[in-house]
């Protein structure tokens, strides 16, 4: 699929590798990221000419192009391949006596007897896998690639035939698994399909629909219970006779009542007589009254069309079809969560090959191996390249850990359970992911199970480069970095620029397009600057079951949703926040906590609340020696929301010392209460108009512009 998108104020290159630090040229037409990645394709493919190479000149690729171009030995692979042929010749011979290999896994092992420099060539069609393909340091600098004009498509799973129909609407199969798995998702012609669950999901996708909301436990329980258990209210649940496979989907977060994420708990329990269910909980994850809620992996639950269970100790798949066409369908039962490890294998070249269809495992919390898994995952590899694939309904895209210069470019990652990308560390041993380029990819439909996720999340590791991606609707974050665990997973140096992101934060309560996070404390030096950002949203439910309109932003009102464009967390100081054009969000620049960031020259329009955020609340009383004012200076701002918001700052532990306004550009609904400061330093109060501001020495050189 190509998509081109009309003049924008950024613009995605066509050279991967753009070294200017210069704003974006507004009003730039940009092609899709498919462009390139095809570009990609054609140049890393087997049989491709030293010419190709040329289309990337001057890029950081052109070493491994060259590299693939001299006396490599290829060996192929095909579905019609066999495993005692030599892989040495792309198709049959008329013999029928020699041709391609059918496995990849017999490719690696020729190439790792033949030594040297290597190549497997994946010829076009199906590749169904049941286990992980494992390459190591034997296998350092091996390319695994597609033949030329052809599209090899890996699916994590197997496809599944033979289904006949039941006298009540339901099909099934044989499907016989190793005890060890089971079918973590199904797929009908490429669409995922429903686990059994209750209620059933909205059949027009809206997110506020097909939730039950937790009710007050009678009598209370203690906070730290609520990570173990959660009450119903009378007549929400139906009748679960067997529990085997039942999990509660749960929205909630670090504390109770908080919605920033959500987890998939096993169910141990359910007490019908005291309306409360127990769950086997997490050290991390919390409920309340409110916390919305479904049920899904029983068989009871089986009743709509688009749902499947899966019975594990008959082998057996049942499947409700949403349509008459089942027969004639492809059903794949994805049960993989990695299609391919890299441990060891340093300089390995990964390029246009498909994944799809896995399972959707990749779901972490704070204190573990943050959303682990990865269709394609990369430990202790170095130099590893992952280039113009596709990656689609797979649990996590790519997942890096501890592996330094990662190059992940040209790929199109969608539909994808938790994080597209994440470059970063294993919780414990804490070894840095430096180096890595992120550049030029289009990640879109992140977090379709785990909504605390990211397009791009990034952790403990310094000196990256995310570049020119464009990233399209995501549950929470569209690129997330910085520490999680303090100065273990430090980030520095990082350079976030030249992107695109649309429709961030579509599933929580607290998230946004692009943030930075400072447990460690110390300044971070990175920079965010010359980004598109628009439509950042969030979705958050009252302790009723109702929703906060879209778009909704009160400064005087405690718990509401949060949402911003642009924001540093926990502590992040030391940021450049720069030339960047937010347009359509809701907030659109926030810090919390840090200290001696800019925030310059940024465009800011179409707001539905504050321009400007700013709150010591994880930093309260902290102000290191090292610390500097945070300045917002030289910024242009429409206001256009009713409220009038420019700025809310609410740091009353650090002063005035904590931000400074200068010489900003404020245009449209300006009032009497477009700032609210709180140390009160206006005579008017909290709240007062730039003058106000002004005659208390704040926000000096910065004008009210005339509507244009």
């Amino acid at each position: 699929m190509r998509r081109c998108f009309g003049p924008i104020v950024i613009i995605l290159p066509v050279m991967l590798f753009p070294q200017s630090s210069n704003p974006a040229p507004v009003g730039a037409e940009i092609d899709a990221p498919e462009r390139l990645q095809m570009l990609v394709r054609e140049a890393t493919c087997a049989e491709a000419p030293a010419a190709m190479s040329a289309k990337l000149n001057g890029t950081s690729l052109s070493e491994v192009l060259s590299s693939s171009t001299g006396a490599r030995t290829i060996f192929y692979v095909s579905p019609d391949g066999k495993d005692s042929w030599s892989g040495l010749l792309p198709t049959a011979d008329q013999q029928g006596g020699d041709g391609p290999f059918s496995s990849i896994e017999r490719a690696r092992d020729a190439a790792r007897e033949k030594g040297g420099a290597n190549t497997i060539a994946l010829g076009k069609g199906d590749y169904y896998l049941t286990q992980p393909i494992v390459f190591d340091a034997r296998d350092a600098g091996l390319i695994l690639t597609a033949r030329c004009d052809e599209a090899p498509i890996l699916h994590g799973g197997l496809r599944v035939d033979n289904f006949a129909q039941q006298g009540d609407g339901r099909w099934t199969a044989p499907l016989k698994l190793p005890p060890d798995q089971g079918v973590g998702d199904l797929f009908v012609n490429g669409i995922r399909q429903t686990r059994a669950r209750f209620p059933n999901a909205p059949v027009d996708g809206d997110p506020r629909k097909g939730w039950l909301f937790a009710a007050k436990c009678q009598p209370a329980i203690d906070v730290s219970q609520a990570n173990t258990r959660f009450c119903f209210h009378a007549g929400d649940l139906p009748a679960v006779d067997d529990i085997t496979g039942l999990v509660a989907d749960i929205v909630g977060g670090y504390q109770p009542g908080s919605q920033w994420g959500n987890d998939t708990l096993p169910v141990v329990s359910i007490d019908g007589a005291g309306r409360t269910v127990y769950t086997e909980g997490t050290g991390y994850f919390f409920t309340a009254e409110g916390s919305r809620y479904f049920l899904a992996g029983a068989k009871a639950l089986l009743d709509a069309p688009g749902e499947w269970w899966y019975d594990l100790v008959a082998g057996q798949l049942h499947y409700i079809p949403a349509d008459q066409s089942l027969p004639n369908s492809i059903v794949i039962a994805g049960i993989l969560p990695t299609f391919f490890k890299l441990d060891g294998a340093d300089g390995m070249v990964v390029s246009g090959l498909e994944f799809r269809d896995g399972a959707p495992a990749g779901s972490g919390k704070f204190y573990t191996e943050t959303r682990g898994f990865g269709a394609i995952r990369i430990e202790r590899s170095d130099g590893v390249r992952i280039l113009g694939n596709s990656i689609e309904n797979v649990g996590v895209g790519v997942h890096v850990t501890e592996s330094k210069d990662a190059l992940i470019a040209a790929n199109v990652i969608a539909d994808v359970a938790g994080n597209g990308i994440y470059v970063g560390t294993n919780y414990g041993t804490f070894g840095k992911s430096n180096g890595a380029r992120i550049l030029s990819n289009h990640i879109h439909d992140i977090g379709t199970v785990y909504i605390e996720t990211a397009g791009i999340w990034f952790q403990a590791a310094d000196n990256v480069r995310i570049a020119d991606n464009l990233i399209e609707n995501t549950a929470q974050f569209g690129i997330a970095g910085g520490s999680l665990w303090g100065s273990n997973d430090a980030v520095y140096n990082a350079v976030i620029e030249h992107n695109v992101i649309h429709n961030a934060n579509q599933q929580t309560a607290d998230g946004g397009a692009i943030k930075m996070m400072g447990e460690q404390g110390d300044p971070l030096n990175s920079t965010i600057r010359s980004n598109l950002v628009t439509g950042t949203g969030h979705l958050m439910n009252r302790a009723d079951g109702t929703f906060w309109p879209p778009g909704y932003e009160n400064t005087s009102e405690w718990p509401s949703p949060i949402s911003w464009a642009i924001y540093t967390d926990g502590k992040a100081s030391g940021l450049r926040i720069e030339g960047n054009t937010l347009s359509g969000n809701i907030a659109a620049i926030g810090i919390n906590g840090g200290w001696s960031n800019l925030v310059a020259g940024n465009v800011i329009t179409h707001g539905s609340g504050a321009a400007f955020r700013v709150d010591d609340g994880t930093g309260r009383g902290w102000r290191p020696p090292w610390a500097r004012t945070n300045r917002i200076e030289g910024n242009v701002v429409s206001v256009d929301s009713d409220s009038g918001m420019v700025a809310y700052v609410n740091a009353p532990d650090l002063g005035l010392g904590f931000v400074q306004f200068a010489r900003n550009r404020y245009s449209g609904n300006l009032n009497g209460r477009s700032f609210r400061i709180d140390p009160r330093i206006m005579r008017s109060g909290e709240f007062g108009s730039l003058r106000d501001l002004q005659k208390a020495g704040a926000d000096t050189g910065s004008v009210v512009a005339p509507a244009e």
